[in-house]
């Protein structure tokens, strides 16, 4: 599988993950020394990723990523840069349909790619 196709295919299995509450797939993404700024400022660790994951209790009806575009910088390096589209209900049944653009940083170690780094925005 070519560099390219294996971070569309991470980036789409964390986003469906991420929808259907599978926290250990994400666990198994983000690497350790992760550090990323989410949609409303906050800086985020590795643990905070996945305490964000686990507190989330919206029904999602879809969540699929668009657009993904691949930067590679060498043969370990690469940025994928896309948007999250989501839509269902939020824990108090009230529907919502968000997206998000985001810009992450995956590096390949021990024969395996990781998201080092992360940006996240809302779209209006």
């Amino acid at each position: 599988m070519s560099v390219e196709a294996a971070l569309k295919d991470n980036e789409n299995r964390w986003e469906a993950a991420y929808a259907a509450h599978d926290h250990s797939t994400i666990q198994s993404m983000v690497a350790d020394d992760f550090v990323g700024v989410y949609f409303d400022g906050k800086v985020m660790t590795r643990s905070s990723v996945i305490a964000e994951a686990k507190k989330d209790r919206d029904t999602y009806k879809s969540a699929v990523n668009e657009k993904l575009a691949v930067h590679t910088y060498g043969p370990s390096v690469a940025v994928v840069v896309g948007t999250a589209h989501e839509k269902g209900t939020d824990k108090d049944g009230k529907p919502f349909d968000r997206k998000f653009r985001f810009t992450d940083t995956w590096v390949a170690r021990s024969g395996r790619w990781q998201c080092v780094a992360s940006q996240l925005m809302k779209l209006p």
